[in-house]
């Protein structure tokens, strides 16, 4: 069974121990909005995609599944 978008969601707010309830305030979008795009009842737009991949720390192309391994986005690496 492959991981949706909501999937990859959920996995990446359990690992920030943040809540569906955090994540929605700072993309600005309401809890139920945060459970309905996990659950896969509503399909994101690409802004708003854009906002919860830039949250949670990973690409946009992962998250929508385009990349089957989790990589931190690129802003979150530090040079050495």
């Amino acid at each position: 069974m492959s991981e949706t978008l909501g999937d990859r969601m959920r996995m990446h707010r359990a690992r920030l121990r943040m809540s569906q309830s955090e994540l929605g305030d700072k993309v600005d979008l309401s809890t139920n909005s945060i459970s309905a795009i996990e659950q896969g009842h509503v399909d994101p737009k690409v802004s708003v995609m854009k906002k919860i991949a830039k949250v949670l720390g990973i690409r946009v192309s992962y998250l929508i599944g385009e990349e089957s391994e989790f990589e931190p986005a690129a802003a979150d690496l530090v040079p050495a």
